[in-house]
Formats: structure tokens, sequence, C-alpha cells
């Protein structure tokens, strides 16, 4: 088992020490447990707010249905051990609706923290490491709250880590299958994880700092591998048992053919091909090089500069000090009004923690310290590289390890200083370069300051696609599986208009067809996706065709549709309060899938029976039917 009990022997051995606790005391006061109860509750607070109707939809749905009617949900079965887990919380929490999956993801994340804490307190100052975690936390609340694969995958992969460590650590084989074993399960919560197969790499690294016996290198890759096979081989034959097997190798030949590159609407083409997926690991970090080292340079050349001034005049000093604030107060203006953004903040914080890691290869540190940073930044690096965005959608969920210890390494230079040396025509001048300790602690702290207030300041302004002012999201939504969980005004009475026309024609259990990004709709009407996709914006066209043909086969019934009249995500995200501009149906992402549901309508003498500003009900001629 994974301790969860932290001694507070270390807690007090920092605290005593005023030098460990000049930037944050209020962190060298609290208690673990303390901390963690508050990174709990902050995350609770946040989850009463915000309605997004794709992608929390898309996973609410996923776990409600996947024992019922796993046929309706066969898409996300690529996630099989994240909906089997949400499955089984979902039936536990069900009078709590989706408040209660929400709290699921609090719950997991919380988890997260204190394992993390547990792995890394022997070697981190414990003011420094609840201050990465804090950022890490603020990282995430952005994004949906519900319990969902990637939040799962994080703690897997926490989990993975401290087993695997623990067994190099102590020579433990068992361990080390166990860190295996859990990385077998996490291949199943999320699929692009069988990178974390790469993990391997970290008992290759651990035998070169160790200088270990290769034989004994071998044997403990091999216990990992077995691990890791086991694991796989467990979740394989729980499927079997489930009736689920079928279904999961479909969802993989589905998951493949999305990678392969299609012919047609260059705008529509699928983001998991291989070729893009490459791009984008090496564009999204090279980017969060860049942000981190333009930021960083600018501040350190402010510092520099600071630091030339302290024996100045109070005049200069004056001008100089005055300098410093602007620029903060030019950052901070640029947080409020969203010119520096949530995406900003996490590539900032990448970079940062990337751009460390070429100091601490050859820093003096802890042996043990190096390999659990190393096993941190292969978090970081490869979680992201199994996503159709990237850092955007992934980023986030992957800088619980190697964050706090980056923090912990910049957080303890006391003072900067190099000696730049110039030739030219045969004569060398030389001039020392420094920042002093005053100097560098106002810089962490001012920078540590910004991140922390635009991490709450996004993560108010920003649930998700629900991109309002808290203040505004205080009006209630009409079923009893969204109790408790509020909205703006417009977008409430929209949904809540929706809900009670669609009651005319469909009841609980229909089978309905919610197009294209509210999947949110079966869940709160407790519908069956007609689709095995609740979420068809994630198709391109042929795959679209694909599954309309074989579900047009599987059901008699044709199944009513509910269709969206407008963008709801991304810059969209204000809506109806703000509509974007344009005819959404002929969007150019998506335009050739429209057609073949107008395609569809048309065949089978589908008519508009009611609409809204953002949705519309479609009943089918009662004379047709799919066998047609």
């Amino acid at each position: 088992m994974i301790p969860l009990n932290i001694p507070e022997q270390m807690e007090k051995t920092y605290s005593n020490n005023p030098g460990n606790r000049f930037l944050f005391p209020f962190f060298g006061r609290l208690s673990p447990r303390m901390f963690f109860l508050l990174v709990f509750a902050f995350q609770v607070m946040l989850i009463f707010q915000g309605f997004d109707l794709s992608d929390e939809g898309f996973l609410s749905i996923f776990y409600r249905r996947i024992f019922s009617d796993p046929v309706s949900v066969s898409y996300n079965f690529m996630f099989w051990l994240t909906g089997i887990i949400g499955g089984l919380w979902v039936k536990l929490v069900s009078p709590l609706g989706l408040w209660g999956i929400r709290l699921g993801g609090a719950i997991v994340n919380t988890i997260t923290v204190a394992i993390t804490y547990n792995l890394l307190r022997k070697y981190l100052n414990p003011e420094y490491l609840k201050l990465g975690l804090l950022l890490v936390v603020l990282s995430l609340n952005n994004d949906i709250k519900v319990l969902n694969y990637n939040t799962l995958s994080s703690l897997f992969y926490v989990i993975a880590i401290y087993f695997l460590h623990s067994g190099l650590k102590k020579a433990h084989w068992g361990k080390i299958f166990l860190g295996g074993f859990f990385v077998g399960l996490n291949v199943f919560i999320r699929t692009p994880n069988i990178l974390e197969l790469g993990l391997v790499l970290g008992i290759i690294y651990y035998c070169h700092l160790t200088h270990q016996r290769i034989g004994k290198t071998v044997w403990q890759i091999t216990g990992f591998i077995a691990g890791f096979l086991a694991g796989a081989g467990c979740v394989l034959f729980a499927m079997y048992l489930t009736g689920h097997l079928d279904i999961f190798l479909d969802s993989l030949k589905l998951l493949f053919s999305m990678g392969k590159v299609k012919t047609g609407n260059p705008a529509a083409q699928n983001g998991y091909g291989l070729s893009r997926l490459l791009y984008l690991f090496w564009a999204n970090n090279i980017q969060s090089i860049k942000y981190a080292g333009i930021f960083s340079a600018g501040t350190l050349g402010t510092a520099f500069l600071m630091s030339r001034f302290e024996n100045q005049s109070k005049l200069i000093k004056h001008i100089a000090g005055t300098a410093f604030y602007g620029i903060v107060a030019l950052i901070l203006l640029l947080i409020i009004i969203h010119r520096i953004d949530h995406f900003t903040i996490l590539f900032f914080i990448t970079g940062v923690v990337l751009i460390t890691a070429v100091f601490l290869v050859s820093a003096p540190i802890d042996l043990e310290l190096k390999i659990l940073f190393f096993f941190g930044c292969f978090f970081l690096l490869s979680f992201p590289l199994g996503s159709s965005d990237g850092l955007y959608t992934a980023g986030r969920y992957c800088l619980w390890i190697a964050l706090p210890v980056a923090i912990d390494y910049l957080l303890h230079l006391h003072a900067l200083q190099n000696t730049l040396v110039i030739n030219r025509n045969k004569r060398e001048y030389s001039r020392k370069v420094w920042i002093s300790e005053k100097q560098l602690t106002i810089t962490k702290r001012t920078l540590l300051y910004l991140v922390i207030f635009g991490g709450f300041y996004h993560a108010y302004y920003y649930p998700f696609f629900d991109r309002r002012n808290r203040t505004e999201m205080h009006y209630a939504l009409h079923s009893d599986h969204l109790k408790g969980i509020y909205t703006t005004r417009g977008r409430a009475d929209a949904f809540n208009e929706l809900l009670q026309a669609s009651a005319k024609y469909i009841r609980p259990n229909d089978h309905v067809m919610a197009y294209d990004r509210i999947a949110m709709y079966y869940y709160a009407s407790n519908t069956i996706p007609f689709l095995g996709n609740s979420l068809p914006s994630v198709y391109n066209a042929d795959l679209f065709r694909s599954d309309l043909h074989r579900s047009i086969e599987r059901n008699p019934v044709l199944p009513v549709v509910i269709r969206q009249k407008i963008a709801t995500t991304g810059t969209a995200s204000k809506w109806p309060e703000e509509i974007l501009p344009g005819d959404y149906s002929r969007d150019e992402l998506s335009v050739d899938r429209n057609n073949i549901l107008d395609s569809f309508l048309v065949q089978y003498g589908y008519r508009e029976v009611w609409e809204n500003v953002a949705f519309k009900i479609l009943i089918p001629d009662k004379s047709k039917t799919s066998s047609e």
C-alpha cells in the first residue's frame, strides 16, 4: 500500500529554520493534512458552477451506460478502465448526479497530491513542495471537473513511479513489478499511456547513476515488463468476463483508423495522425521554452539592473523601483484582460521545468531526487504526445513530479553571478554579471505571486467551456441529474427549454441522436446515444458515415434528432449571450459531416418541430423506418 500518513518531524525541522521560510511562511506552518484538506476544499468550491455540454457529457453518459448499454458508448471503450471506475463511482453517488461525478474528480486529484507529496517529501523543502503542488492544482482548474481519463491517468502514473522508484531504491523486485503492473492498468485508462512503457529508461538511467551490475538491471527490467503484462492481462481477462472485449477491440481499430490520413477537406482532417502528433510535440515544447526563456530573461535582466542600482542615489533607485513595479502592473493587467491566459501560464511553467532540467542533469543533487526528476520529465514529455492537441489538452495533467522538483531547485538559488569575457582586436575585456540575493529573492517572489494570481484568476473566470464571471452563474438546470450545478441565466434558460420541449417526444431510455457537441443532453435526459459515440464532432466524414450506417442497421426505430444551431466550445464558450457569427452548419471543420447528416434527415423525412436560440428538435416521418 502507498502510505498517506506523513511524519511531522521534517515539517518542524524546516519550519524552525527561518531561512527556509523567506518566501511563503504560510506553507511552512501548514501541516500536510491541512494542506490536502485545503486543496480538496478549493476544488469542491469550483464544482458547483459551469455547465459544459461536450466533454463532461461525453464522460458522464459513458459512466452511466457502460454496464447497461455498452454498444451505445462503444467509441469510449478506448478508455475502458476509466469507464469501469467511473461507472462504479456513478452507481455509488447516483443521487448526487453530475455534482457527484465532479466530486470524484476532486477526490482523485487530492489523492494524487497526497501520493506525490509522500514521494517527494524526503528530498524537497516541504514549503516549496506544497507550493509546487499548489501550482499543479491551479493549472488543473480551467479544465473539466468530472472524474476523467486524464486525472485518472495522472494518478496511476504517479502510483507507478512511486513503486518503481521505491523498488529501485530498495532493490525490491516486487515493487518494480507493481510499478509495471500499474503501467499495464494505465494503458486501459487512456490508450496513449502505452508510452509509459518508456519508464524502463529510468531503470537504465538508475543503473548508469549507481554503476550497478548489468545483470541486476536486466532483472529489474524483466520485473517491470512482467508487471506490465500482468496488469494488461488482468484487464483483458476482466473485459472477457464482462463481454466487453470485442467492443474494446473495435474501438482500437477505430482509433488506428483515426490516425490515418484522410482525403477530402483538409480542415476536417483528424488530429491523431502520427506526423501531426510529432509535430505538436516539437512545436509545443519549443514554444514552452521560448515563453519561459523570454520571460525569465526579462525578469532576470530587470533584477540585474536593480542589483546594479542598489548602491546608487535614492532618485536612481526610486526610478528603477518604479520601472520594476510598472512591469509587474502591466503583467497583472494582461492577465486581467486575458491576454495572458491559462494556456500562456501552462506553457511558461512547462518551459521553466524543461530549462531547469538542463541544469539539474549535472547539478550536485541527491541521486534519488535526480531519478525522480527524470521520471517526472519523462511524464511531462510523453503524456501530451498521445493527445490530439498536445500540451493544450494534456499538458496540465503531467506536471505532478517535475514541477515541484523544479520549484524547489529554483527557490534554493540564493544569488546568480558570472563573468562575461569579450575578445576583440586581440584585447580581452571582462565584466562581472551578478544578481544579488536580495534582488533574486524579490524576483522569485514576484514571479510566483504572478503565476499564483493568474492561476486563481483564471480558475475564477474559466470554468472550461462556460467562460463567464462566476457571480453570474447562479441559475439552476431543471434536471434531477444536474442538481447543484449552476450557470448563467441565458445558458440555463436555453437548455431548460430544450429539456422541457424534448420531453414531449422523448422518454427516458429512448435512443436519441444529439448532434454534434451536446453529449450532456443524454445524461441530463437519461436517454441513450443512437450512435456508438455521444460526441460525433470528433469524427471525420467517413467515420461518421460508417457509424451512422451501423446504428441504422442495429436500431429498427429511427431516433429523434437534437441538433445544435450554434457553436458551443472554444472561442464560442460564452453562448448564448455571445454567439459567434456565421452559419454553424456550414462550419469548415464540420461541413462534410454535416452534409451526411442532412442527407440522412432528408432520406427519412425528418421535420423540425421546435427550436430556440441554440437547439432544434427534429422527428422522423412515422411512415419510414430504418430498414428502408
